[in-house]
């Protein structure tokens, strides 16, 4: 019998250096050689919702992640991830109400991972250096982060996909990146930056300033879902709206949805259904 909203708190045994196999090869995205799953591992290959660590090469810090994989999932599937980027300065954040991301992915198919972005600090940009269109002006991405810090919570998120990709066989020409605010940016950034290696982002509330922005980098490679709660009063609607013309202007599948009630912090829960139907549609 599965249960609605199981949480199996655990912490697997970190990963570690060892040649049972090669990292899987991911375009754009580069991994140490040493960071490949370990089969005797308690953790190896359990599904559910689960907490994890690995070790972060070359620092060798256990660095958090939660994650998520269907309970019926086998060793012979290959499924496609949604990489949902935290707001705030927890792995649980994206992870709240009635957890309604892992309710569909559960009912979709879907692996979902939550990274910490290297440390726990507010506002993460993970690499990102495209600043919020925010009412008050824009924002000051990685602000409060070192440079080494903020490049080595770009390579976390790397670092995870990576791992979980090979441990659970997952369908890499299928990642998707879901960014709320500061985080959006971020999913702007990976979507430029690793155009081969993204599907497909969604951003709620996170309204980029696009004056230096590679759009031609997403043309034909990378969907992008807008969305907004009518109810937010962090950011606005009408930037949001800005950046999806922007987007279609350039010739990049674009769509956008208005959240109706929707609250800055909650909007992308409410419409986890709909989320889910433009993941299953790319």
């Amino acid at each position: 019998m599965i249960m609605r909203n199981p949480l199996s708190i655990f912490m697997a045994c970190l990963w570690m250096p060892l040649a049972f196999a090669q990292p899987i090869s991911i375009p754009g995205m580069q991994v140490s050689d040493s960071l490949v799953p370990n089969p005797n591992a308690p953790m190896y290959q359990h599904s559910g919702e689960q907490y994890r660590a690995y070790e972060f090469p070359g620092t060798g810090e256990p660095i958090p992640y939660r994650l998520y994989v269907p309970e019926n999932w086998s060793p012979e599937q290959s499924l496609p991830i949604l990489i949902t980027l935290r707001a705030g300065p927890s792995i649980n954040n994206n992870h709240r109400n009635n957890n309604d991301l892992v309710v569909q992915a559960r009912e979709r198919g879907y692996i979902v991972i939550s990274p910490l972005g290297y440390r726990g600090y507010a506002q993460p940009y993970y690499g990102s250096p495209y600043p919020v269109d925010r009412p008050a002006g824009p924002s000051v991405p990685g602000a409060g982060w070192t440079a080494e810090e903020n490049s080595r919570s770009e390579q976390d998120i790397i670092n995870v996909l990576h791992l979980v990709a090979q441990e659970y066989n997952a369908d890499t020409s299928r990642v998707f990146i879901h960014g709320q605010n500061p985080s959006g940016s971020s999913a702007f950034h990976f979507a430029a930056k690793y155009p081969d290696a993204i599907a497909g982002i969604i951003v709620s509330a996170g309204p980029i300033v696009t004056a230096d922005y590679p759009f031609e980098n997403l043309v034909d490679k990378v969907a992008v879902l807008m969305i907004h709660g009518t109810a937010d009063t962090a950011n606005t609607r009408e930037a949001s709206l800005r950046v999806t013309r922007e987007l279609a202007n350039h010739g990049v599948e674009a769509h956008y949805y208005d959240v109706p009630d929707g609250e800055h912090l909650t909007a992308y829960l409410t419409f986890a259904s709909e989320i889910f139907d433009f993941m299953d549609r790319q």
